[in-house]
C-alpha cells in the first residue's frame, strides 16, 4: 500500500464524561470560560465581564429581592469546552502482521484516528508494542497536521519483531499520562489474557476502545482428511499436520473459547470491544461511539 492511496477519513466521537482542562476543544468541560453551555449567573464585581451583562436577569433579581439596597448587576457564565488526547496502542507482533496484512490495516486506522482527532482540535499520540515496547513507533501527543501521514508511514515501515509475543503492551501503557484520554487498543488479542488484565487495570482511568481483529485461518484448512502445512504466526515454525474434520473442529472451538474469555474480560471492566474482520471504516467507529452515548 502506498501512502498516496490513503484518503483522509474521519469519524464522529465525543468523550463520555466532562473534561477538566483549560485548553479549548470540542468536549464538555468543567472549567468556566468562553464556552457555549450556560452555567448560571454571577455578580459583575466577581466576574468583571461587561460583554455578558444580562439586564433582564439583573432587573428580575432586584424585583424579587426588595431587601437589596443597591442594584446588583448579573453576568452570564458558561462552561468552556475542552480537548482530550486520542491514543493508539498498536499491536505490531508477528501474528498481527497476518491479521493486519503487513500492518496496512493498522496504518489506515492510525491515519483515520489522527485525522479525526486533530481535525476536532484534540491531540493524537501513538505507542506500539510486540514482545517489547517499540520506541521507534512512538508518537507523543501532538496536533501537527502532518501527523496522520507520519503515523501511517511509521507503521508501514515497521521492522519485524525480534521475538514472539505481545509483552510490550504492559510497558507501552505506561506512556499514557494524559489526564483525559481515549485509548484505541488495536490487536488480534491472540496472547495470554492475564497480560491483558494487568494492562486494563493500568488503563482503568481512561476510556478504552478495544479493536479486535479476528483471524479466519481455521476456515482456510481443508475439511477433508489430508496433510496440511501450518505455520505459527508468532514463532514462524512450520508443522505438517494430518488434518481431519475433528482437528479443525477442535481448533475452531479453542479459538471460540479464547474469544469468549476475551469478551468476559472486557465485560468485567465495563468495556465494549469492536470486532472487525477486515478494514475498519469510519462508519463502524461512528456507530460504536453512537452506541456508547446510548448506553
Amino acid at each position: 500500500m502506498a501512502l498516496r492511496d490513503l484518503q483522509p477519513q474521519e469519524f464522529s466521537y465525543r468523550f463520555p464524561d466532562k473534561v477538566f482542562g483549560h485548553v479549548p476543544g470540542a468536549h464538555s468541560g468543567t472549567a468556566l470560560g468562553s464556552g457555549d453551555r450556560f452555567a448560571g449567573f454571577a455578580d459583575l464585581f466577581d466576574y468583571p465581564d461587561p460583554r455578558r451583562l444580562d439586564i433582564r436577569a439583573s432587573i428580575r433579581s432586584q424585583a424579587a429581592d426588595i431587601t437589596q439596597q443597591q442594584q446588583r448587576w448579573l453576568v452570564k457564565r458558561y462552561q468552556q469546552r475542552a480537548s482530550i488526547t486520542l491514543w493508539l496502542l498498536a499491536d505490531v507482533s508477528k501474528s498481527m502482521s497476518v491479521a493486519s496484512v503487513n500492518h496496512e490495516r493498522l496504518a489506515r486506522l492510525a491515519h483515520m484516528i489522527a485525522h479525526s482527532a486533530i481535525g476536532l482540535g484534540d491531540r493524537f499520540a501513538m505507542a506500539a508494542f510486540d514482545a517489547q515496547w517499540r520506541q521507534d513507533l512512538t508518537i507523543m501527543p501532538t496536533t501537527q497536521r502532518s501527523m496522520p501521514t507520519l503515523a501511517a508511514e511509521k507503521l508501514l515501515a515497521a521492522q519485524a519483531p525480534e521475538a514472539p509475543g505481545a509483552g510490550g503492551l504492559f510497558h507501552a501503557s505506561d506512556l499514557i499520562n494524559s489526564k483525559r484520554a481515549m485509548v484505541f487498543l488495536a490487536s488480534d488479542f491472540c496472547y495470554d489474557l492475564e497480560l491483558l488484565e494487568r494492562s486494563l487495570r493500568k488503563l482503568s482511568h481512561y476510556t478504552v476502545i478495544p479493536i479486535v481483529w479476528r483471524h479466519d485461518d481455521v476456515d482456510h484448512f481443508p475439511s477433508h482428511a489430508g496433510w496440511a502445512e501450518t505455520r505459527d504466526a508468532e514463532t514462524g515454525q512450520r508443522h505438517s499436520v494430518w488434518m481431519r474434520p475433528g482437528i479443525k473442529k477442535r481448533w475452531q472451538q479453542q479459538m471460540d473459547d479464547h474469544f469468549n474469555r476475551l469478551s468476559a474480560c472486557f465485560l468485567r471492566y465495563r468495556i465494549r470491544p469492536l470486532y472487525v474482520d477486515g478494514d475498519i471504516t469510519p462508519q463502524q467507529l461512528t456507530e460504536y461511539f453512537h452506541g456508547m452515548r446510548k448506553a
